[in-house]
């Protein structure tokens, strides 16, 4: 008698969306590094251009330069800033494919767990099988070899 799970079928789709869920993660850690380098070089660029400011500044510049120079300080710094919401973004959306892989492997793993389960009460239905079918060869053999000597156990 073959074992078969009659929910082979739903937990291959629970492995091909683990699967996906861990591609989304994967992906998501990918865009969260991306999202971190940006934010790093934004704020490493503010502040070089703070340092030439100030370079400008001890320079004895003309105000409309220092000016302009401020100006487009305060974009970049603007820029910062948004590169910082990117990364919460990004990083928030990595969470939830963190926890979008936890739920499909606990679902993949509840199927495996009665995977389990149903192959090893089919093996002891089998084994009780044989110890039926062993008891009862026996007891044929028994009966013949009763039989064949033409006698009776009390004999």
């Amino acid at each position: 008698m073959a074992f078969t799970f009659r929910l082979d079928t739903a937990l291959e789709l629970r492995r091909r969306q683990e699967d996906a869920a861990r591609r989304l993660l994967a992906d998501a850690d990918a865009a969260v590094t991306r999202a971190a380098d940006r934010a790093r070089e934004a704020a490493q660029e503010v502040t070089a251009e703070a340092q030439r400011l100030l370079e400008v500044q001890r320079a004895g510049a003309e105000a409309w330069r220092i000016q302009c120079h401020h100006a487009w300080l305060d974009r970049r710094r603007e820029v910062v800033v948004e590169r910082g919401r990117e990364l919460a973004a990004r990083r928030t959306a990595a969470e939830a494919a963190a926890q979008a892989v936890t739920e499909a492997a606990k679902r993949r793993k509840i199927l495996e767990r009665l995977r389990e389960r149903s192959w090893r009460r089919h093996r002891r239905a089998e084994h009780e099988q044989h110890m039926r079918d062993m008891n009862e060869l026996a007891t044929l053999r028994f009966v013949a070899t009763i039989t064949d000597e033409g006698g009776t156990r009390a004999d």
